[in-house]
């Protein structure tokens, strides 16, 4: 499992820990959407055996991937992003260049 510095950063500013990070990872609920790969972790998915204390803390945590590499982008907590999530476009269409032409092209 890959994290990028950006989730690095993220995961001690939101106080994630790697252990939070496996249990998300283990129990989430994945969902492709506007090309990227995103965990979710629903009360639903937490095992009822599971400390109430951890379960509290790992309910709510998404997780943002690539897809193809399996590079986590970022991590963050919101217990309602999976409505979010679902609403995103369907389709990554990319972004367009704002010149067409390099300026060496047009001289």
């Amino acid at each position: 499992m890959k994290l990028t510095t950006h989730a690095l950063n993220r995961m001690s500013q939101r106080r994630i820990s790697d252990e939070l990070l496996n249990l998300a990872l283990k129990y989430g609920f994945v969902v492709y959407n506007a090309g990227a790969k995103f965990i979710f972790v629903r009360k639903k998915d937490i095992p009822e055996d599971m400390p109430r204390a951890i379960a509290e803390r790992v309910e709510g945590i998404v997780i943002v991937m690539n897809p193809i590499d399996g590079t986590i982008l970022t991590v963050y907590k919101n217990k309602n992003a999976l409505k979010e999530i679902k609403r995103k476009l369907k389709r990554y269409e990319g972004r367009t260049p704002r010149r067409k032409y390099k300026l060496s092209e047009v001289l």
